[in-house]
């Protein structure tokens, strides 16, 4: 009987509007085989070019660092048709809210949940502005969703907004009256910690007037009502956020799949490989998707392949870039001199990310360490290549007195080197 119990709550909740979906997309395919069977024709091409427009769009969306993508457009269009059908719209908003592992996916989740006027979807919301770091509207604007909770009959809400009111936290000035009734109201339903406090302020006289009895009738109240549930956290909070067992999963596989990927692209041999079958598969695949659109070309089948091409060109784009700006793996000879001690190497690898030219991004700081190497060693160029850069603050913190030293020292060192007298 519960298990029944469990499948009609899960139904109502949101099997109802899965199963509407899962009809209208698929229902009119059954269509095939009877006199409307351009009615499922017509729809499997209506679907082939929705699925081929979502992975553009996606695509697009990912070049262009999209800040809503497409993938999370398309889970939000079908969750608010799940919940359309809900007899608990707000349940689900806020469930799905807090299973959430993206937060501004998560803080739109809530959103939805606290317009319906859930009282604990109203609460939580409460606690994202009053523990987001927003400010003084933030906090005004959580407290307000307190009150609207606890008007509700949230009792954590009433004593979060109890505690407020009596510390001035989001509010102008305390308000003492006003915290004493939100209190009681908490106590009234159920919650210990509300109690308790009561009870030492009857017994101490803070912010009401000090009644012995009262505070061991509140006392009495607080101890029934042991243990103590903890005080929530915002489900945006990182250490507040679930655990969910497929997410940990799917990242140590990730991990695992990228460290063999790293062992296998150290060797020679097995780089050749992995490289030989991606282009395989990428062949394969080409040839599958080409056998199957063109085999239908009759019914315009081929059509999303044709749509598939701009895509695909861009990505062939896209890899041929990769592949000119790639770290070459060839032995950088001129390296391997400045790390062996070559002054004149240290200076030449300096130019060259100075100047960003022999396969080197550009890089001021990389150049003035290598600048800094040579000229501490006596060349005479890294001295005035080291001082352009402290005068320009190119790579270092901008130091005139630095640069003069350096450019005195260079002078020195040329006039020492003129004077040297040459050999017969």
């Amino acid at each position: 009987m519960t298990r029944l119990a469990t499948v009609l709550d899960a139904w109502r909740l949101w099997g109802r509007g899965a199963a509407l979906l899962v009809l209208v997309l698929l229902g009119p395919l059954g269509l095939q085989g009877t006199r409307l069977a351009i009615v499922a024709d017509t729809w499997k091409m209506v679907l082939i070019l929705a699925v081929w427009i979502f992975a553009v769009g996606s695509f697009i969306g990912a070049l262009l660092h999209a800040s809503v993508p497409a993938v999370t457009m398309a889970e939000r269009l079908f969750r608010s048709w799940i919940a359309r059908f809900s007899d608990r719209p707000s349940e689900l908003w806020l469930r799905w809210a807090r299973g959430a592992h993206h937060p501004p996916l998560a803080r739109w989740y809530l959103g939805r949940a606290a317009a319906l006027g859930g009282r604990e979807a109203q609460f939580q919301e409460g606690l994202v502005f009053m523990e987001g770091g927003q400010g003084h509207g933030g906090q005004t604007t959580g407290l307000d969703r307190f009150r609207r909770a606890a008007l509700r009959g949230h009792p954590e809400a009433a004593f979060r907004l109890a505690e407020a009111l009596r510390t001035g936290h989001g509010v102008p000035l305390p308000e003492p009256a006003e915290a004493k009734t939100w209190y009681q109201r908490a106590a009234a339903l159920g919650f210990g910690p509300a109690a308790a406090w009561l009870a030492l302020a009857y017994q101490d006289g803070d912010g009401v007037p000090e009644d012995q009895a009262k505070a061991g009738e509140w006392a009495l109240t607080a101890e029934r009502l042991r243990p103590f549930p903890p005080l929530s956290h915002s489900l945006l909070r990182h250490d507040a956020a679930p655990a969910d067992p497929l997410v940990h999963a799917s990242g140590k596989a990730m991990a695992g799949v990228e460290a063999l990927a790293d062992w296998a692209l150290a060797h020679r041999p097995l780089r050749w490989l992995l490289l030989t079958g991606a282009v395989l598969l990428h062949v394969l695949w080409l040839g599958v998707a080409l056998t199957f659109f063109w085999a239908g070309s009759s019914q315009l089948h081929h059509l999303p392949l044709i749509f598939m091409t701009p895509p695909l060109l861009m990505i062939a784009w896209l890899a041929w870039q990769h592949y000119r700006e790639r770290p070459r793996t060839g032995r950088d000879r001129l390296r391997e001199a400045a790390e062996a001690g070559d002054l004149d190497a240290c200076y030449q690898l300096g130019l060259a990310y100075r100047q960003g030219k022999h396969l080197r991004m550009k890089d001021d700081l990389a150049a003035a360490l290598w600048f800094r190497k040579a000229a501490e060693g006596g060349h005479t160029g890294a001295m005035a290549a080291l001082a352009e850069a402290y005068l320009g603050g190119h790579g270092v913190l901008r130091d005139p007195r630095e640069a003069r030293r350096w450019s005195e020292a260079a002078s020195r060192e040329s006039t020492s080197q003129s004077e040297v007298p040459m050999e017969p």
